[in-house]
């Protein structure tokens, strides 16, 4: 062989190796893309308990509230010392989308409300309230093969992302959203996200100022 083909021969060669090097790899151990999703889309269970779903801080945001309460407030709450909690309540993305569609809610939807303790004074506020401390996550769900009257609400309290917690007695909640919910046991009055679409399907807005005769309750989604 003559020096002139080796050459050209080692050329070639080196051509195709920097290729290689500078081509990008289909596969191998090298970091991918993550998928990011919405979090759960249907309730998980764990016998007659409902597993903490994860990813509803991204879900829909339905509505936002600030001490919003069904009993009449007394002491330093009247006073409106602090407002109240800080309420943020979320909808399950395609629960949503479903209900945009149909004016209907269906099987299998889930709700979410975040509740934090009011912060004030930290530089560099002078006034007002912010979103402090977190303090609970309550969950509302239907499923009517599984809850008399479909709804079911749980309170998760400050549990790890894996906690579970068993339904709420129906007396506690699902009475005064039965006797006072604007759309199917959800108090979409209080949510403009789902006011609007609850709207547009002519539903009555007047069940929002009745007034709860269930003895007080905190808000729930």
């Amino acid at each position: 062989m003559s020096a002139v083909k080796t050459v050209a021969i080692a050329m070639v060669a080196a051509a195709v190796a920097v290729a290689a090097t500078l081509a990008p790899r289909s596969s191998g151990p090298g970091p991918r893309p993550i998928a990011r999703g919405t979090g759960d889309t249907v309730p998980r269970y764990a016998g007659d308990s409902l597993i903490r779903p994860i990813g509803y801080e991204r879900w829909v945001l339905a509505g936002a509230s600030m001490g919003l309460g069904y009993s009449q407030p007394s002491g330093a709450d009247a006073a409106g010392a602090t407002g109240g909690m800080f309420h943020n309540v979320y909808i399950e993305p395609s629960a949503y989308e479903h209900y945009v569609r149909t004016g209907k809610f269906r099987e299998g939807t889930m709700m979410a409300m975040t509740l934090f303790v009011p912060g004030q004074k930290v530089h560099p506020s002078k006034q007002g309230f912010f979103e402090g401390d977190f303090m609970a996550l309550e969950v509302s769900l239907k499923d009517s093969a599984r809850y008399p009257g479909s709804w079911a609400y749980f309170n998760f309290g400050m549990g790890a992302p894996a906690s579970r917690a068993f339904a709420l007695p129906r007396q506690a909640c699902q009475s005064c959203h039965v006797k006072n919910a604007a759309d199917d046991n959800v108090f979409v009055q209080f949510y403009p996200t789902l006011r609007a679409v609850s709207a547009k399907f002519d539903r009555d807005k007047t069940l929002g100022a009745k007034a709860s005769s269930d003895g007080g309750q905190a808000a729930r989604p």
